[in-house]
């Protein structure tokens, strides 16, 4: 049995390898779960080593330590109320002075930390040398180089964590201006229960931890911020990052060699960005990539959807009979979720491509290429992250507005993030473009992921007007390397997803599917999916909304309704309405045009977002929010389609 414990922190900035390290570390012992009072998720991992229990705790990623987002009050209140045994700081080695800032905050706290120098190899590549050692003389801990990616460096860092017994806390701490120090002091003697450490003290005066419930610290504070503002004219804020920020250059001017000259070429990743995030060139490189991305996804996927239709196709056929169960199999199994899974190649391509995208670090590009646009709409550059996850599911996509750091990015992000094509739309928008715009596929699809994008802002910047006024704050973040991307890696992820999106087909899609057929075979005589059913009688009512958009089938009008349970349940009701793959291709060219089916595909995308999207949305950020971003999206989704095809047929395109 272990005789020691000791509970160990994992802290560091997004894309410093601190995942990676923690994974190392903890192999295949985690335990997941959520941190108390939200829906982040929480990784732990126990090891135990030479009689010593280690537990390791994966902090969210954070750029600093403040209660402004979530994430960062998540890392501070962990390390400030449960005072882990240490914290093993992670910090890029080729971006050390950015990552470095993260770590003075760290042992401001008082914490015993074990600074790790990852990607000590891209450091190298650069031109960079961190010298370990001079690191270790002047802070008086280990400090210890590792490629988490591959492993060197960990059994050097397991060496340290097993003396955890003899670590001390560092010894060199950043030092401010006279009056600051003093009022430092003050805090921590006359309020030592809130103000404890230097962090803390410091947190305070610069509004990175507001006091709510204590008047009298409130009032000292107020004090003290004003008598030091007065004294040095400088904003408080401002100067003690300033002065952080000096204490982290003035340890890279001791401890990191930067061999690079102005002669030198300059590293790949730099010479890629001149063009891929350039001013000009920047925005039509990445909607041209993002063409790219839909094109290749029906080039490649489209050869195994007519395999796999036409298995499906033979499958139906060897049901016959006229029973209710051989009926169920056929038009119910079989057509309804048979007509979702035939689009699993494609699905599954998109999430390769975006895996493939994301990995490289060329994604990541596409937050400072928005940032310009998104800052003259009054978005955050930093929300098009949480926008593009959109494009694979909009639930992970809100839950991600929890990194933004303020209230108006939060809920403007939320608010414009259900625009975005989510993969259940993209089966809607494969079965019409397969049917009516097949020479442009690629091109007709990727437009419609262009007019989620637009919509998304115009509502974000009219809501904003409306219920905010506050400046956008300026976007920060560290772009990765860019990285041969792991084909492995993005067939894995992209498998995940995939695996996800047929498991949702074989439960959920399939009970909504099981009530359309029952419904469709109701009352007892009636032809099966006639206007006479129980379905057929719910779609013939409400079908008339429809006739100014073009399409006022009551097919069409069921599976919208069925659709806000999961868009991918509007292919599976044509399907167990139309009677299958095989015939549902006919019927909608019977039931719909070119212009009409333009016109629901745009209602598909901007109509009210599925069940869990808005109580995703509901609990990131209230129910008056869930609620108005229904009323928007029905009122806006009904309005576009109906003038797509008023336009168009005045136009003459009907």
């Amino acid at each position: 049995m272990a005789e020691k414990s000791f509970v160990i922190a994992v802290a560091g900035n997004p894309n410093s390898g601190k995942t990676s390290l923690f994974n190392k570390l903890t192999g295949s012992n985690l335990k997941v779960g959520n941190w108390p009072g939200v829906t982040v998720e929480k990784k732990e991992g126990k090891v135990v080593r030479g009689g010593i229990t280690f537990t390791f705790v994966d902090i969210p990623g954070t750029y600093g330590i403040s209660a402004r987002s979530e994430d960062e009050r998540i890392a501070m209140d962990f390390l400030m109320k449960e005072k882990p045994d240490a914290v093993i700081v992670v910090l890029d080695s080729a971006n050390f002075n950015r990552n470095f800032y993260l770590f003075t905050l760290i042992i401001e706290m008082g914490l015993r930390v074990i600074p790790v120098l990852n990607m000590s190899d891209m450091a190298e590549k650069r031109g960079i040398t961190l010298h370990e050692g001079r690191f270790s003389s002047i802070f008086g801990v280990p400090f210890v180089k590792t490629v988490a990616s591959s492993g060197k460096g960990i059994p050097g860092l397991w060496k340290v964590l097993e003396k955890m017994g003899d670590l001390e806390k560092p010894k060199h701490l950043p030092v401010y201006p006279k009056p600051v120090e003093q009022a430092v002091g003050r805090l921590m003697a006359q309020f030592p229960k809130l103000a404890g450490t230097r962090f803390q003290a410091l947190a305070i005066l610069d509004g990175g931890i507001v006091v709510l419930e204590n008047e009298k610290l409130r009032q000292v504070v107020s004090e003290l911020q004003g008598e030091i503002e007065e004294e040095l004219d400088r904003e408080l804020d401002e100067l003690i990052a300033e002065k952080r920020y000096e204490f982290v250059y003035s340890i890279a001017k001791e401890c990191v060699e930067r061999r690079l000259r102005t002669e030198q070429k300059v590293a790949l990743t730099d010479r890629i960005d001149r063009f891929v995030t350039n001013r000009y060139l920047g925005g039509p490189l990445f909607l041209f990539a993002m063409w790219l991305l839909f094109y290749l996804v029906f080039t490649v996927g489209n050869p195994f959807v007519d395999w796999i239709n036409t298995g499906f196709g033979a499958l139906s056929s060897m049901v016959s009979g006229s029973s209710i169960f051989a009926s169920f199999v056929r038009e119910g199994l079989i057509s309804g979720v048979g007509a979702v899974l035939v689009f699993v190649p494609n699905i599954f391509i998109l999430f390769f491509l975006i895996a493939v995208m994301e990995d490289s670090g060329y994604l990541s590009r596409a937050a400072f290429v928005a940032d310009r646009f998104m800052h003259a709409l009054g978005l955050h550059g930093k929300s098009f992250i949480p926008m593009l996850l959109g494009f694979g599911c909009n639930i992970p996509a809100v839950m991600a507005v929890r990194t933004l750091e303020n209230e108006k990015d939060r809920v403007l992000t939320a608010m414009a993030i259900p625009y975005m094509s989510c993969s259940a739309r993209l089966p809607v928008y494969l079965l019409f473009v397969g049917i009516f715009f097949t020479r442009y596929q690629s091109t007709v699809v990727f437009s419609l992921y262009l007019l989620g994008i637009i919509i998304a802002i115009i509502v974000a910047r009219v809501l904003r007007r409306i219920f905010f006024t506050n400046a956008v704050s300026p976007l920060v973040m560290e772009l990765p390397a860019y990285h041969v991307p792991s084909l492995k890696t993005a067939a894995r992820s992209a498998g995940i997803r995939t695996a996800f999106f047929i498991k949702k087909a074989g439960t959920f899609i399939f009970g909504t599917v099981l009530v359309i057929w029952v419904l469709a075979s109701l009352p007892a005589g009636v032809p099966y999916a006639s206007a006479q059913s129980i379905i057929g009688k719910i779609g013939s009512a409400v079908a008339p909304v429809f006739h100014p958009a073009g399409f006022d089938s009551w097919q069409a009008a069921v599976a919208l309704i069925f659709g806000f349970l999961a868009k991918e349940v509007v292919v599976g009701t044509f399907g167990v309405l139309y009677g299958g793959q095989a015939a549902l291709s006919s019927a909608i060219g019977v039931h719909f045009s070119a212009l009409s089916a333009m016109s629901f595909m745009v209602m598909t995308l901007v109509y009210i977002p599925c069940v869990a999207t808005i109580a995703v949305i509901r609990r990131e950020i209230g129910t008056k929010w869930a609620t108005l971003s229904v009323c928007i999206s029905v009122t806006l989704g009904y309005g576009l389609a109906v003038l797509v095809f008023q336009v168009g047929h005045l136009l003459g395109l009907g």
